[in-house]
């Protein structure tokens, strides 16, 4: 390895990383490495995709981090888990596929990044997915990603549905061909019943390839310089550390925690923070770390009657067996998820350029939700109703605590440090609320568990926020793209300060396009591709 020379390589197989990796082998002109930290793993329950659950209580196929004691949170460190695996986050993930807000996409091109804009992004969207429900005008029919809808409708959706009509939300047919608003059935990364993600889609057949190696198990510790230029990524694998070299350039997709950790252990980052850590400035960089911004996700909980959810699923041997026969012959219903079917996109408040909350339906009920050590569910039937701010205000950030790159960073998102992020999660329940109680959901409702009704006033529920909300693990921003002199990266994905190095995965994004990030991880790696081949064209 130490003595061969890639044209390209690419650190870390997620989102990102497999589809830069996958585009840049497609001509069989360059040589490309593609590294990744974690296995190959065929785990089957990477594959099906009520997995999830057992995914992250484990620490088989992911990242454990802890952000630190978060003061708007009562103190309470939040669980982020990442994915540690071919594919990355994708791997793990709740494999909802949403394109994101057209305004955000266009925020972005009025602040100067060219080709950033929602009709720009719109042809790359397209050829990401293979969605054969979508109409042919508007979504992709011969991509990578095989894109469906949830199926078949249960009593519990439709219920739902209905009330999201009722309440003034009403449904859509394709919520990613109309902007993202109203209330529709949840699209998947999945192809009959499993998943089908970046690993499955991009990078196997990319594998077949003899111009690509991925080489697993291989973990960065820092980018190698000859002055202010890039030229090689040292790599512990075991016990041993390996120089892999890049004739052209290196492409940092790690994801908005690793990402930031390994330019700040090469010397790109603050010079203040780098001195303290013994670490030689390659280039003063402080804006690295810095606007992480992530997505917190509240939960209404309901007890109900005559309807049949995971909670009485799960507890009984005969209805799990009935579950996954119905799965195994028709690859449909409640296993081909992660226990959510439906989503509502809505303004809380008429002035907002795109809805700003989502509400989505989730089967289940939890009295310890998100446990990152089991799956604790109620003993009655029950199901939820998540509440998610779209657009946080709240910045935080990540650094290295030392030169260990196995020690992992800070993590500070600062939840609810800006107060508009909380006033719009309160404006959210009590949506739900609304919602909940129309006829269509109340008449299946026995009661509301939490936070229950006699929490009604502004301070009884931002208190209930305060000690239950968590996160929604849609980190982006920490490698911030700009034109402004304090952003990581230019509008074509390069650092700032140093040459043959750019950032390709959610960390570049300035802000959160959308309710869930895998689709818009996946377009920054599309875009890279395209920077990367157009200058090699040029330059050749």
């Amino acid at each position: 390895m130490s003595d061969e020379i890639w044209d390209f390589i690419v650190v870390g197989a997620g989102s990102a990383g497999c589809a830069l990796a996958a585009r840049l082998t497609e001509s069989g002109r360059f040589r490309v490495l593609l590294v990744e930290a974690g296995e190959d793993d065929r785990w089957i329950w990477l594959r099906i995709p009520t997995g999830v659950a057992k995914i992250i209580v484990g620490e088989r196929a992911i990242w454990r981090f802890y952000t630190e004691p978060e003061p708007g949170l009562g103190g309470r460190r939040l669980f982020w888990p990442r994915g540690r695996v071919l594919g990355g986050t994708a791997t793990i993930n709740g494999m909802f596929w949403v394109w994101g807000y057209p305004a955000v996409y266009d925020s972005w091109r009025e602040a100067g990044l060219e080709g950033w804009g929602y009709s720009d992004v719109v042809p790359l969207l397209k050829r990401m997915e293979r969605y054969r429900q979508g109409d042919p005008r508007l979504r992709g029919r011969e991509g990578p990603l095989v894109i469906t809808r949830h199926s078949p409708r249960d009593p519990l959706t439709d219920a739902f549905l209905r009330a999201c009509a009722e309440a003034g939300i009403p449904e859509t047919e394709d919520y990613n061909a109309s902007g993202c608003e109203g209330a529709g059935l949840m699209q998947f990364s999945t192809r009959r019943g499993l998943r089908w993600g970046v690993r499955e889609g991009y990078l196997r057949p990319a594998m077949r390839r003899g111009n690509l190696k991925v080489l697993t198990a291989a973990y960065a510790t820092r980018i190698l310089f000859e002055g202010v230029r890039a030229r090689a990524v040292e790599l512990r694998r075991g016990d041993t550390t390996i120089i892999a070299r890049a004739r052209r350039e290196i492409v940092v997709c790690a994801g908005s925690v690793k990402s930031p950790q390994l330019l700040e252990l090469s010397g790109i980052g603050d010079a203040g923070l780098l001195g303290r850590c013994g670490i030689p400035v390659v280039a003063h960089r402080p804006a690295v770390g810095e606007n992480l911004r992530d997505h917190l996700q509240a939960r209404m909980m309901f007890e109900v009657r005559g309807l049949e959810t995971l909670n009485d699923i799960l507890r009984s041997p005969w209805k799990k067996a009935r579950m996954a026969l119905r799965f195994a012959l028709l690859r449909d219903g409640m296993m081909s998820t992660a226990g959510a079917t439906a989503h509502a996109y809505a303004r809380t408040d008429a002035s907002s350029p795109q809805p700003d909350i989502k509400l989505q339906l989730h089967h289940l009920s939890s009295p310890d939700e998100r446990n990152p050590n089991r799956l604790v569910l109620d003993d009655f039937p029950g199901f939820s109703i998540g509440i998610v701010q779209q657009q946080p205000a709240s910045r935080g950030s990540v650094h290295i605590r030392s030169p260990d790159p196995f020690e992992a960073p800070a993590l500070r998102p600062a939840y609810f440090s800006d107060p508009e992020d909380l006033r719009v999660t309160l404006r959210g329940i009590r949506l739900a609320r609304h919602v909940a109680r129309q006829p269509a959901l109340a008449r299946c409702i026995v009661r509301e568990v939490r936070p229950g009704p006699q929490v009604e006033s502004d301070e009884a529920l931002e208190e209930y926020v305060r000690s239950t909300i968590f996160g929604s693990y849609h980190q982006v921003g920490t490698c911030r793209m700009g034109t402004d002199a304090d952003s990581v990266v230019d509008p074509r994905l390069r650092v700032r300060g140093v040459e043959g190095l750019r950032i390709a995965d959610a960390s570049v994004l300035p802000t959160i396009p959308a309710s869930n990030t895998n689709a818009a991880a996946i377009l920054v790696g599309e875009k890279a591709a395209e920077f990367m081949l157009n200058d090699a064209r040029s330059s050749s």
